[in-house]
């Protein structure tokens, strides 16, 4: 097993938007917020949240919008459903994890703040950024080909791309997006579920042999939805 070379724990990379936290929600907040009015979900399976809530900005909308953003959003993101009790399992079995995300790197202490405020054993936060350049490289390739973790979960297949020299299980977290940018490229990756607590639940299970009986863990009882 592939360990850190800090503590000797075995790493599981996690994407964080779409996995752990829920930034759709933050984004109906955020725009009630400078807007003064509620948004109602247009689209519930598009990728984008713009398209999600069927919103369009002008330039000096945009520009209001993510001032806000920037100052709070980052850092008041709602819990993605079973997402704290997956990771809770993942600390308990031992494992370190790490969030490695492609948001602006200034805003780094603002997410491992909203981790902390929702109790996740998360303490390392990596930003990749982008490739300005060539928005279709994968920015997380790098950091995960040095990292070498047991395991990285995302719910944007462009992150698995050209990933090479890793014993690494690539978790593709399918939220069955019409619109999913990469849903017509082959890129691979090693097995896909619905959410980060479908995945957990089985790779503990496989790899552990702990068979997880939710009637007796009723911290890590969960919505259906």
């Amino acid at each position: 097993m592939l360990c850190s070379k800090t503590n000797q724990k075995p790493i599981i990379a996690l994407d964080c938007d779409g996995v752990l936290l829920d930034s759709h929600a933050t984004f109906a907040q955020i725009y009630e917020k400078v807007f003064g009015k509620q948004l109602t979900v247009v689209s519930p399976k598009s990728y984008h949240a713009s398209t999600v809530y069927d919103v369009t900005f002008t330039p000096e909308e945009e520009n209001r919008f993510y001032e806000v953003w920037d100052a709070e959003g980052w850092r008041t993101m709602p819990m993605i459903d079973g997402a704290l009790q997956a990771c809770n399992l993942l600390h308990e079995a031992g494992y370190e994890l790490v969030c490695v995300t492609a948001m602006p790197a200034c805003f780094t202490d603002h997410r491992l703040e909203n981790f902390r405020s929702h109790g996740f054993p998360i303490d390392r936060v990596i930003s990749t950024g982008y490739d300005k350049e060539n928005p279709k490289n994968n920015p997380k390739r790098n950091t995960i080909e040095a990292m070498h973790p047991v395991a990285f979960v995302d719910d944007l297949r462009r992150n698995f791309k050209d990933i090479q020299g890793v014993h690494t299980k690539f978790v593709f977290i399918d939220k069955e997006c019409h619109d999913d940018p990469n849903q017509y490229d082959n890129i691979y990756y090693d097995v896909k579920y619905s959410s980060l607590l479908a995945f957990v639940n089985d790779f503990l299970q496989k790899e552990h042999g702990q068979q997880i009986n939710w009637a007796q863990r009723p911290e890590f009882i969960f919505s259906s939805s």
